[in-house]
């Protein structure tokens, strides 16, 4: 929002944001839907430039209750393979990618399907599963209690890139522009 803000406050347009799973937004750009993306790809389609924004972390939360609830042993790969968790769309692959990560395992994991990253985050508050979530976003959950984390101080590092079209654009350059500043800002 800092970025859209940014160049919004300078550019009187309307912006038209699609949302997708960034292991898949270079879909977009190859189609030739949209003139920029944000990526976890570093290598630019062809026709683009790109560059690195910074890493996001995603760490596995849920509230105590339904840590209690379907972890009372504490997080294994057999109460993984029960325990409800939240997918963006069907192409988000970061739970598998943490479970993987953290248990050296693959396992099928049940999972609700909700596109959308604040309800992901009410979600996992009220108890309805664990989910993949920016540990930016739920920072004062963490700090408060309302959310736990699955395995304390395992996170999931996604690189995230920038690409855009080389096509010469003042107002995609200045769109570029905010993105990186903004980016640098709130990833590591």
């Amino acid at each position: 929002m800092g970025a859209m803000h940014a160049f919004l406050d300078t550019d009187g347009v309307l912006l038209d944001v699609a949302i997708d799973d960034q292991e898949h937004t270079q879909e977009w750009l190859r189609a030739g839907h949209v003139l920029a993306a944000v990526t976890a790809d570093s290598q630019p389609v062809q026709g683009c430039n790109s560059v690195s924004l910074g890493k996001l972390k995603y760490c596995a939360v849920a509230s105590r209750e339904f840590v209690r609830r379907y972890f009372p042993e504490g997080v294994t790969v057999a109460a993984l393979a029960t325990a409800p968790s939240l997918k963006f769309n069907p192409k988000d692959r970061l739970q598998a990618q943490w479970v993987r990560t953290t248990f050296k395992r693959t396992v099928d994991i049940p999972a609700h399907w909700l596109p959308s990253t604040q309800a992901f985050i009410d979600a996992t508050v009220a108890g309805i599963a664990w989910g993949m979530n920016p540990q930016s976003l739920v920072a004062a959950h963490l700090r408060e209690g309302s959310l736990v984390e699955l395995v304390p101080g395992r996170l999931l590092s996604v690189p995230l890139y920038w690409q855009h079209t080389r096509l010469q654009m003042p107002m995609l350059a200045r769109l570029t522009k905010a993105v990186v500043k903004a980016s640098r800002a709130a990833l590591r």
